[in-house]
C-alpha cells in the first residue's frame, strides 16, 4: 500500500498500537523482546515520511528537537564519550516523546483524533472484560493484572495513560453537549473499574484534576449552572467517593493513602525514601544532585552523559537498587542533567502555554474542545514526568507524545 496524506494516520496508529499488541505476546507467550527496537526505527522513518508528505514545518517543535539533540550530545562530550551499546539503550527512550509530538503535530487532524479515541475506548472495554477473567479465574491481582497488555509489573503505566485520554475526551465532549449522560457514565465506570482491579490509585487523583480543569474551561459567562454541569459536579463527586471506597475495599494495603501525611511520605515530600521507592518524586533533582554531583556544576548541568546510566551500564550495575530507572525525571537528570530536564519539561510547558493561548481565539466547537482536552492532558503528562516512565517506555511514550501534539495539529488546521 502506497503511503499518502490520506492514509498516513493508519501508519501512525500502528506506532501506537503495535507495541501493545507485541507486549501481549511477550508477556503471555514468551515472545522475544528483540523486536522492540524496531519500533524506534519505525518512528524515525515515519517522521521522515511525515516531513516529506506534509511539506510543512513547525519552528517551535524543531527548536525543541534541536534542544533535545544538543543536550544529549553535549552531555556525552562533557563526560568524555559513551559506548555504542550504552547509547543504543538510552538514545531511543530519550527521543521517543519529541519524535511522536512532531509526527502528531504535522499529520493529525480532528477526524484522526476522534478515530483514535474510538479505538482506545474500545480497547479499554475489551481490556476490562479480559481483566475480569484474569481476576476471577487466574487469581491475578493489583499491578500485574493488565488484561490484553500482559501481566507483568509496569503494565499500569499503559492502562493509566489510556484511561486519562478516554476520561479527558469523555468529560470534555459531555460538557460540550457532544456525548450523552449515558456515554459519560459508561466510560467513567469502565475507567474506575479498571483502576480498582489494577490498583491504579493515580487514576482517581487524575480524574479529580481533569474534572476540575475541564469544568473551569467550560465555565459559562452566565451566573447559572446548567443541569448538565450540575449533574457533572454532583455525579463526579459521588463517583470519585464511591470509586475510592471500592478501591480501598479491594486494595486494603492502600488504606494508608487516606492520610495526608502518608500521601506526602509516599510522594517523597519528607525523607525521600518512601518505603516504596528510594527516590523522592518531588525532590528528585536535589536528592540525586547532592548525592552524585555535589559541587560539580558540569554534573548538575549535563549529568553523566546520555547512555552512561543505561540499564546496561556499569553505573546501573552499581546503583540499580536506587530505582532511578523507575522515573523519567531521575533517569533524564542523571544522564543529561538539568539541561536535559529543561528540554523535556520545556516542550511540555510550551505545549501547555500554546493550548491555553490558542483556545481563547478558537470558536469552532470541536477545535476548542480538543484544545481544552490538550490543556488537561498536558498537565497530567507534566505530573507523569515525575511519577513514572510513561514518557520513555515504548508502550506509552509514543502515545503520550501524540497527545502532546494535539494543539500544534489544531493550530495547523486553523492556518489552513
Amino acid at each position: 500500500m502506497k503511503i499518502s496524506n490520506s492514509n498516513l494516520y493508519k501508519y501512525i496508529y500502528a506506532l501506537i498500537f503495535l507495541p501493545l499488541f507485541v507486549r501481549f505476546f511477550t508477556d503471555n507467550f514468551g515472545m522475544s523482546y528483540a523486536v522492540m527496537p524496531l519500533f524506534d526505527a519505525y518512528a524515525v522513518v515515519l517522521l521522515l515520511v511525515v516531513f516529506y508528505l506534509s511539506k510543512k514545518r513547525n519552528s517551535i517543535l524543531e527548536f525543541w528537537l534541536f534542544v533535545f539533540a544538543f543536550s544529549g550530545i553535549i552531555s556525552i562530550i562533557v563526560n568524555g564519550g559513551v559506548s555504542f551499546s550504552n547509547l543504543f539503550y538510552s538514545v531511543r527512550p530519550y527521543f521517543r516523546m519529541i519524535i511522536a509530538i512532531m509526527i502528531s503535530a504535522l499529520a493529525f487532524n480532528i477526524k484522526h483524533l476522534e478515530k483514535l479515541f474510538k479505538y482506545v475506548e474500545t480497547l479499554l472495554y475489551v481490556n476490562a472484560i479480559v481483566m475480569t477473567y484474569q481476576f476471577l479465574f487466574q487469581g491475578l491481582r493489583q499491578d500485574v493484572i493488565g488484561g490484553t497488555f500482559g501481566n507483568n509489573q509496569g503494565v499500569n503505566a499503559i492502562q493509566n495513560i489510556l484511561c486519562v485520554f478516554v476520561f479527558c475526551v469523555t468529560i470534555e465532549y459531555y460538557l460540550k453537549y457532544i456525548f450523552s449522560k449515558k456515554k459519560l457514565i459508561i466510560n467513567v465506570v469502565v475507567i474506575f473499574y479498571i483502576a480498582i482491579l489494577a490498583e491504579i490509585n493515580m487514576v482517581f487523583f487524575e480524574a479529580a484534576i481533569i474534572g476540575a480543569i475541564l469544568f473551569l474551561l467550560n465555565k459559562s459567562k452566565h451566573q447559572y449552572i446548567s443541569k448538565r454541569k450540575l449533574f457533572f459536579i454532583s455525579g463526579g463527586l459521588c463517583g470519585i467517593v464511591i470509586g475510592l471506597y471500592l478501591f480501598m475495599k479491594f486494595n486494603t494495603e492502600r488504606l494508608f493513602l487516606l492520610s495526608l501525611p502518608n500521601i506526602l511520605e509516599y510522594l517523597g515530600f519528607n525523607s525521600g525514601n518512601t518505603g516504596v521507592y528510594k527516590i523522592s518524586r518531588v525532590k528528585v533533582f536535589s536528592q540525586l544532585g547532592n548525592s552524585f554531583f555535589k559541587d560539580d556544576l558540569c554534573g548538575w548541568l549535563f549529568g553523566f552523559g546520555l547512555g552512561n546510566c543505561s540499564t546496561h551500564s556499569s553505573f546501573y550495575n552499581i546503583h540499580q537498587n536506587l530505582q532511578y530507572t523507575f522515573f523519567s525525571s531521575s533517569n533524564i537528570f542523571l544522564e543529561t542533567g538539568l539541561f536535559g530536564v529543561f528540554a523535556n519539561l520545556g516542550v511540555i510547558v510550551s505545549t501547555l502555554v500554546l493550548s491555553i493561548k490558542n483556545r481563547k481565539i478558537i470558536y469552532d466547537p470541536k477545535q476548542k474542545a480538543w484544545m481544552d482536552i490538550s490543556v488537561a492532558i498536558t498537565i497530567i503528562i507534566l505530573l507523569l514526568f515525575f511519577y513514572n516512565t510513561t514518557l520513555r517506555d515504548t508502550y506509552t511514550a509514543f502515545f503520550a507524545g501524540m497527545l502532546l501534539g494535539i494543539p500544534y495539529a489544531i493550530k495547523k488546521i486553523q492556518k489552513n
